[in-house]
């Protein structure tokens, strides 16, 4: 205990939170700073500055001190104390004023007064731990009076809550009551802790006497019962009448069996005698190291709670077990000093040091390696699922990703303030950070991986019917106007595109107006403006995820804020959002687009033409520099050469289930193979489950189908991708004709559309369904692919397409539908985003063909993610992984900017929110809550104290 008076420590146990805390609390502050009323940012520069002042006082105080060679004193302590706890005064009781009402919550996604106290009470406990090392010698105290001492604080705010309760203190001398009630708080708290920590202590140095006998019953009840019985209390096993339903738990979620069998071990190892054989010491060093991590973080998570101790005390009677984890913590590490002191005799200090260390780092290392094995399981299931090597055959372990996919829900509910609720504090953080990177799996990608690798079915499912139109009374497009411009250097057409819209009554208010429209091969997004009072704010090309986030926030707020969102929803639909509509007012907004040849354009049943023939037509193919992407325009395609290739069967037959598949299978492709394809050649076929495997030509599929396992559930997405990936990768004489084979075809996880993957259907946009019925039924692959189509025609002759370049040797095939096309002229060859062109549009060409070539090379976009943002940003154009977002005031754009380094620090197919129709989650906008982890930092070296 002596040892921790050591001027050393204050660099652990000071400096580096107040580090940590200034970084967290100034990353806040440039977010919202421009939102702050002068009031508020003085209180932050106050703040600042007293944590800037404490830092280097104590860092200063540390190095005079080290270099007289002098240990920590009472002064120091009672000094420290008092300025932390004026500090902490100051942020309970300004904290309306750091914060007000007008900032929006998300954009302070971690409470700065919780971060204070979590990193300013290590400081805290340090001094008062000074103060009783420093007033208990080694080997000397009393047990009797420290601890009446202590119980006595409890007993004392009792009787003096009870007398001001009869006295008017607080009509009589209201400002003085207050001081002279918080400074009582204040000395009464930390005299509680001095002198409970005080007879801890000394009950834990003693070695005989009421050591032998009574003090038994102190080490069992402060490391074996009271742990046990306040994770009990905790989960609601007990006292759950009086706490009532805590949902996990009051101050996390802490009701796994492993927290009780660690508890109860370590309490076993703490009250096992002192073995007098040092090669049996020197296994219980080495146990009670290993679960030194389980008390440290209890300690560390209950440090700043200790203050609720007292009134916990007093109102529910079980205040104590608050204490537990500092007395336990105490107690741990003079079992660690004992053990160090009895051992280095006999093997010396070298090896005992390396056994202690060795034993610390077992549960921190094991947790560690347990969370990488869930990152490494998940991250190659998103992989698999999400951006696929078309080119590999993958297997995964399913029960690992289960077990993972149960751990994420579990850690996925978000705390609440001081409510942890089924949060595990610290270790939640560590978990999103390293398996998460401090994102989120949505709802919907959960249960895709749950159906595709473990069998299991969504309650309920219903194919999602296509959209209807908005209400009659949603905002509605008023005008629509256009001007255009052509560019004779870079020989395209620039337009401005304006749109007013508003309510249809002038009583309507706060609406968001949507809309979406289409724009043909050749044309780019390459500006947006949204009218915001009397300025033009220039929309931001910022990252898709982290705008759409953004833009979600805003409009969760409700405060008629004003946002503009657009972005792409597919391959060449452009979606629209504008954020408030109120009453009669109009917004305006407005779009640029580049494009090669005069098109109409049509928005919410208006049309018009942008361009004119002024222009010299487009009659030959445009390339880019490196010749990779083409553009052909209708007149240039027209010129190539028709061809009919010849249709086969390719079907894709469900393997998730094995009863009696190949017999029930059989009849219908039977029945369906005598209905010839005109030209069509023999058959393919593909067993799918959460795997795709397509048989050779000629093998026998009722017998691969009984030997396949039924892995996982019916992930039809993948398959399908899979067949229009070797149509585009190797174009030739015949093509797939898709035909689904299944018991339970809305069981099957499959995609909203494969629009991206057009290039690989140019005869026809439809696949088949084969029900048990020996209905064909036709569905889109363009949109709404699990809803079948009420129209579409039966498989029948092939139609003409055209051969590019040449019909003798042909590196693509494009529709005969006299509108203009994106080509790249080798499908198999890598495409670099970060490639650059002479003018705007034909860079536009080039991020065009890439989003193309990424579409069938997934397994790139981790790889050239941030090259090809760069380029879309350097190229202000907007492409399929952008948008442009236009905001009100400069803390929501640097909120966007927060979000969008966190987005582009983490895997692409994790989320930063829920589906659409689900309310968007406050994830963070840094990734600075990861840094409170730290706190337990300075604690950890007291493990590592010598006599």
């Amino acid at each position: 205990m002596q040892n921790l008076r050591k001027p050393q420590w204050l660099f652990m146990i000071n400096t580096g939170p107040l580090v940590v805390l200034f970084a967290m609390c100034y990353g806040i502050y440039t977010v919202i700073h421009s939102l702050l009323p002068p009031e508020s940012v003085v209180l932050w520069q106050r703040f600042g500055a007293g944590l800037g002042l404490l830092g280097l006082g104590t860092a200063g105080f540390a190095a005079v001190q080290l270099r007289r060679e002098q240990l920590l004193g009472a002064v120091y302590s009672l000094v420290q104390i008092g300025v932390c706890s004026g500090l902490l005064a100051l942020v309970v009781f300004q904290s309306d004023s750091t914060i007000p009402r007008s900032v929006p919550p998300w954009m302070v996604p971690t409470d700065p007064g919780l971060i204070a106290w979590t990193l300013l009470m290590p400081t805290l406990a340090h001094a008062v731990l000074v103060l009783v090392a420093r007033f208990t010698p080694e080997g000397e105290g009393r047990v009797l009076p420290s601890l009446l001492l202590a119980l006595g604080v409890p007993l004392g705010w009792w009787m003096v809550g009870g007398l001001l309760g009869l006295l008017p203190w607080d009509y009589l001398f209201p400002h003085i009551a207050e001081a002279l009630l918080l400074l009582a708080a204040v000395m009464s708290t930390i005299s509680f802790f001095f002198f409970l920590i005080r007879t801890a202590y000394i009950l834990a140095q003693k070695k005989g006497g009421f050591w032998a006998g009574s003090g038994w019953v102190f080490r069992v009840l402060v490391a074996l019962v009271m742990p046990l019985l306040g994770l009990a209390v905790n989960s609601g096993v007990l006292l759950n009448d009086v706490l009532g339903n805590i949902g996990g738990g009051i101050f996390g979620d802490f009701s796994s069996p492993w927290f009780y069998i660690l508890a109860a071990l370590n309490g076993v190892l703490l009250c096992l005698p002192d073995s007098p054989r040092p090669a049996l010491r020197l296994v219980q060093l080495l146990g009670r190291a290993g679960l030194f991590g389980f008390t440290l973080y209890f300690a560390v998570v209950f440090l700043p709670f200790l203050p609720l101790s007292i009134p916990a005390i007093l109102v529910f009677g079980v205040g104590f077990l608050i204490l537990t984890p500092v007395l336990l913590f105490v107690v741990h590490v003079r079992q660690l000093g004992d053990d160090l002191a009895a051992l280095q005799p006999h093997y010396g200090r070298r090896l005992v040091l390396a056994v202690l260390v060795g034993g610390l780092t077992v549960l921190p290392l094991y947790l560690t390696a347990s969370y990488w094995h869930d990152r490494r399981t998940l991250h190659e299931a998103l992989d698999y699922v999400y951006s696929p090597n078309y080119a590999q055959a993958t297997r995964l372990d399913a029960n690992a990703l289960q077990t993972t996919l149960g751990t994420i829900r579990q850690h996925k509910e978000r705390r609440r303030g001081m409510d942890f609720g089924r949060h595990q504090p610290y270790l939640s953080t560590y978990f999103n950070w390293l398996v998460l990177d401090n994102l989120m799996l949505s709802e919907s990608k959960l249960a895709d991986l749950q159906v595709i690798f473990n069998g299991q079915s969504r309650p309920d499912y219903q194919p999602a019917p296509p959209p209807t139109q908005q209400p009659a009374d949603a905002p509605q497009l008023r005008t629509l106007t256009a001007t255009s411009s052509y560019d004779a250097r870079q020989q395209s057409w620039v337009s401005w595109v304006d749109l007013t819209v508003a309510n249809p009554q002038a009583g309507f208010g706060d609406w968001e107006y949507t809309t979406k429209f289409q724009l043909p091969a050749g044309c780019w997004v390459s500006d947006y403006y949204l009218t915001i009072g009397q300025r033009q704010e220039r929309g931001i090309l910022a990252e898709k995820k982290a705008a759409a986030w953004v833009y979600a926030q805003i409009l969760n707020e409700r405060a008629s804020r004003d946002p503009g969102l657009l972005s792409y929803d597919n391959t060449r639909e452009v979606s629209l959002r504008v954020y408030p509509v109120i009453g009669a007012e109009p917004r305006h907004t407005r779009i640029q687009l580049l494009h090669k040849e005069p098109f109409e354009l049509s928005v919410d049943g208006q049309k018009l033409t942008l361009g004119n023939a002024s222009a010299p037509p487009v009659a030959a193919p445009v390339t880019t520099p490196d010749s990779s992407v083409l553009y052909l325009s209708a007149t240039a395609k027209s010129r190539l050469p028709l061809v009919q290739r010849r249709p086969y069967y390719h079907f894709l037959l469900d393997a998730s289930t094995q009863r009696g598949l190949p017999t029930a299978y059989a009849a219908r492709i039977n029945n369906q193979l005598t209905q010839k394809l005109p030209n069509g050649v023999a058959p393919r076929y593909s067993l799918v489950n959460a795997y795709t495997t397509t048989l050779p030509a000629g093998a026998d599929w009722r017998a691969e189908l009984a030997r396949e396992p039924a892995h996982g559930g019916f992930f039809l997405t993948g398959a399908i991708q899979r067949v229009l990936f070797e149509a585009q990768q190797h174009p030739g004489p015949t093509y797939p004709v898709i035909v689904v084979v299944s018991e339970h075809f809305t069981g099957a996880v499959l995609a909203d559309n494969f629009e991206s993957f057009q290039s690989a259907y140019p005869e026809s946009d439809v696949f088949y369904e084969l029900n048990p019925e020996q209905q064909l039924l036709a569905h889109s692959l363009r949109a709404h692919s699990a809803v079948p189509l009420a129209d579409a025609p039966r498989p029948g002759p092939a139609p003409v397409v055209r051969a590019w370049p040449t019909a003798a040797q042909p590196r693509a095939y494009l529709a005969d539908n006299q509108q203009a096309e994106l080509v790249l002229s080798h499908p198999q060859a890598s495409l670099q985003p970060a490639a650059t062109a002479s003018s705007r549009w034909l860079t536009g060409l080039l991020l065009s063909g890439y989003s193309q070539w990424q579409t069938f090379h997934p397994e790139s976009t981790d790889r050239q993610r941030l090259p090809f943002l760069q380029a879309s940003f350097r190229a202000g154009i907007l492409t399929p992984f952008t948008s442009f977002l236009a905001l009100e005031n400069d803390a929501q754009k640097a909120a966007l900017r927060r979000k969008q380094e966190e987005t582009l620090a983490a895997n692409a197919n994790l989320d930063v929110m829920e589906e659409d129709d689900l309310p968007p989650v406050e994830t963070p906008i840094d990734g600075g809550v990861g840094l409170l982890l730290l706190a337990g930092v300075g604690l950890a070296g007291w493990a590592l104290r010598r006599r």
